[in-house]
Protein backbone atom coordinates (compact mmCIF):
# COMPACT_ATOMS: atom_id res chain seq x y z
CA UNK A 1 0.00 0.00 0.00
CA UNK A 2 0.76 3.89 -0.88
CA UNK A 3 -0.15 6.48 0.80
CA UNK A 4 0.49 10.34 1.02
CA UNK A 5 0.09 13.48 4.34
CA UNK A 6 -0.28 16.27 3.68
CA UNK A 7 -1.41 19.12 6.03
CA UNK A 8 -3.73 21.85 5.16
CA UNK A 9 -4.68 24.45 7.67
CA UNK A 10 -6.34 22.27 10.20
CA UNK A 11 -6.86 19.30 7.52
CA UNK A 12 -5.07 16.40 7.22
CA UNK A 13 -5.53 15.06 3.94
CA UNK A 14 -4.79 11.42 3.58
CA UNK A 15 -4.02 9.68 0.11
CA UNK A 16 -4.48 5.78 0.05
CA UNK A 17 -3.57 3.34 -2.86
CA UNK A 18 -3.75 -0.19 -2.94
CA UNK A 19 -5.24 -2.16 0.15
CA UNK A 20 -5.47 -1.46 3.47
CA UNK A 21 -5.35 -4.48 5.80
CA UNK A 22 -4.32 -6.48 8.30
CA UNK A 23 -0.40 -6.55 6.72
CA UNK A 24 -0.47 -2.40 5.79
CA UNK A 25 -2.20 -0.96 8.77
CA UNK A 26 -0.07 -1.40 12.01
CA UNK A 27 2.34 0.74 9.71
CA UNK A 28 0.06 2.95 8.37
CA UNK A 29 -1.61 3.24 11.92
CA UNK A 30 1.89 4.44 13.55
CA UNK A 31 2.20 7.59 10.69
CA UNK A 32 -1.24 8.46 11.09
CA UNK A 33 -1.04 8.34 15.41
CA UNK A 34 2.31 10.64 14.97
CA UNK A 35 0.76 13.26 13.14
CA UNK A 36 -2.46 13.34 15.27
CA UNK A 37 0.16 13.47 18.12
CA UNK A 38 2.05 16.35 16.44
CA UNK A 39 -0.37 18.07 14.96
CA UNK A 40 -2.65 19.11 17.90
CA UNK A 41 -4.42 21.35 15.51
CA UNK A 42 -5.93 18.86 12.76
CA UNK A 43 -10.10 19.00 13.36
CA UNK A 44 -10.67 17.47 9.68
CA UNK A 45 -9.38 14.12 8.55
CA UNK A 46 -10.21 14.13 4.90
CA UNK A 47 -9.30 10.00 3.22
CA UNK A 48 -9.30 10.19 -0.52
CA UNK A 49 -9.81 7.06 -1.34
CA UNK A 50 -10.01 6.91 -4.90
CA UNK A 51 -7.06 4.49 -5.32
CA UNK A 52 -7.96 2.69 -2.24
CA UNK A 53 -8.78 -1.55 -3.95
CA UNK A 54 -9.40 -3.14 -0.58
CA UNK A 55 -9.95 -2.52 3.33
CA UNK A 56 -10.78 -5.40 5.85
CA UNK A 57 -11.44 -4.58 9.19
CA UNK A 58 -8.12 -3.78 10.59
CA UNK A 59 -7.85 -1.37 8.30
CA UNK A 60 -11.58 0.28 9.68
CA UNK A 61 -10.05 0.59 12.95
CA UNK A 62 -7.10 1.97 12.04
CA UNK A 63 -9.56 4.90 10.91
CA UNK A 64 -11.93 4.56 13.29
CA UNK A 65 -9.54 5.18 16.04
CA UNK A 66 -8.54 8.79 14.37
CA UNK A 67 -12.28 9.24 13.77
CA UNK A 68 -12.57 8.97 17.93
CA UNK A 69 -9.87 11.17 18.51
CA UNK A 70 -10.98 13.49 16.20
CA UNK A 71 -14.71 13.42 17.96
CA UNK A 72 -12.50 14.52 21.39
CA UNK A 73 -11.40 17.53 19.04
CA UNK A 74 -14.54 18.85 17.80
CA UNK A 75 -13.37 17.38 14.45
CA UNK A 76 -14.84 15.67 11.16
CA UNK A 77 -14.06 12.55 8.90
CA UNK A 78 -14.44 12.85 4.92
CA UNK A 79 -14.21 10.30 2.72
CA UNK A 80 -13.43 11.48 -0.52
CA UNK A 81 -13.86 9.78 -4.38
CA UNK A 82 -14.51 6.31 -2.95
CA UNK A 83 -15.39 3.84 -5.60
CA UNK A 84 -19.00 1.81 -5.01
CA UNK A 85 -17.32 -1.19 -3.31
CA UNK A 86 -15.14 0.97 -0.58
CA UNK A 87 -18.22 3.37 -0.14
CA UNK A 88 -20.28 0.35 0.21
CA UNK A 89 -17.89 -1.42 3.00
CA UNK A 90 -17.80 1.72 5.02
CA UNK A 91 -21.21 2.11 4.54
CA UNK A 92 -21.76 -1.37 5.60
CA UNK A 93 -19.48 -1.00 8.29
CA UNK A 94 -21.27 2.41 9.93
CA UNK A 95 -18.80 4.89 8.71
CA UNK A 96 -22.19 6.23 6.90
CA UNK A 97 -23.40 7.62 10.38
CA UNK A 98 -19.98 9.06 11.85
CA UNK A 99 -18.46 10.43 8.58
CA UNK A 100 -19.19 12.10 5.25
CA UNK A 101 -18.79 11.42 1.76
CA UNK A 102 -17.73 13.70 -0.85
CA UNK A 103 -16.97 13.43 -4.48
CA UNK A 104 -13.24 16.25 -4.23
CA UNK A 105 -11.17 17.53 -1.68
CA UNK A 106 -12.28 20.91 -2.77
CA UNK A 107 -16.03 20.25 -1.88
CA UNK A 108 -14.86 19.01 1.90
CA UNK A 109 -13.08 22.38 1.94
CA UNK A 110 -16.47 24.05 1.45
CA UNK A 111 -17.60 22.07 4.26
CA UNK A 112 -15.42 23.15 6.63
Amino acid sequence: MQYTFELEGQALIVTLQGELDLHTSPEFKDKLTALFQTHSSITSLIMNVKGLSFIDSSGLGVILGRYRELQERGGRLFFVQANPQIKRILQMSGFQKISEFADSTSDVFDRI
